[in-house]
């Protein structure tokens, strides 16, 4: 009996053990869904303020932009636009200087060059202000005239004038850059004035200049220097002349005289 009831109690041990083990083991599967029942619940009640209403989100539908809802617009590749640079004319540089000079006889006016090419001119002053004194390049004689030489100053200059003391001033247009002077007469003063409608030039230093022609005495030695040189060239064209006879004089004679001797031996 005893050993019977031991038997009985060891079984109820284990069955009770058994229990409490499975009891465990499924004490995990209990909680799982339990914790994902409450983070869905808290997922719910953080999207929708709190209120616990749904949202529901429809998509986006392109029907009415005007799109076709069954194309794919993301598989086209975007197409990359890059602004291009405007050309800038070719005369919107910076201009150039006009081929101008102020010392050329009969020079054609800047502006009308800077018109034609649109370059630019150097600053002048206009009609009603009274222009600068004129430069005076040179009073040289040629044969027994003086000529005169000036460059335009940096005004607007309606025609020029030259004058010599006890003469009347000759009056040249305003493209004129030089002039001739009869029978002016050694250490003479010569200067070049500017006009215009607002008056005439002051007479400076860089604008008169004293006539000093060439004397008899250079004159005669600049003629006597030229006639030594061609006289010296005549000479060395002489000599060199001479020399080149003789050498060939002396080649011919010897080939004469080898023949001769040739003959005789004959």
């Amino acid at each position: 009996m005893l050993a019977s009831q031991m038997q009985i109690n060891s079984i109820d041990h284990l069955i009770l053990y058994s229990e409490t083990m499975a009891a465990k083991r499924t004490q995990p599967y209990v909680i799982v869904p339990f914790i994902l029942v409450l983070s869905s619940s808290y997922a719910e009640k953080h999207l929708t303020g709190g209120n616990g209403t749904k949202t529901l989100i429809l998509p986006r539908t392109l029907e009415g932009v005007g799109l076709n809802p069954d194309e794919d617009y993301n598989s086209y590749e975007e197409d990359t636009w890059l602004p291009t640079k405007p050309s800038l004319p070719p005369n919107l540089g910076k201009p150039q200087r006009c081929d101008y000079d102020r010392c050329r006889d009969q020079e054609r006016p800047c502006v009308e060059l800077s018109a034609a090419s649109g370059c630019q001119c150097p600053g002048l002053s206009g009609p009603q202000e009274v222009p600068e004194a004129p430069y005076l390049k040179e009073v040289s004689q040629q044969g027994s005239d003086a000529v005169v030489k000036w460059c335009a100053p940096a005004s607007t200059v309606s025609h020029y004038q030259i004058v010599v003391k006890d003469r009347e001033p000759l009056v040249f247009m305003g493209l004129s850059r030089m002039g001739v002077l009869k029978d002016l007469e050694a250490g003479a003063t010569v200067c070049v004035e500017a006009v215009n409608a607002a008056g005439v030039s002051s007479p400076v230093q860089y604008s008169c200049m004293t006539y000093e022609p060439e004397s008899d005495g250079s004159l005669a030695l600049k003629a006597g220097l030229i006639g030594g040189a061609l006289g010296l060239l005549l000479l060395l064209s002489l000599v060199i002349f001479l020399l080149w006879r003789r050498k060939v004089c002396g080649k011919s004679g010897g080939r004469s005289s080898s023949h001769t001797t040739d003959e005789a031996s004959l």
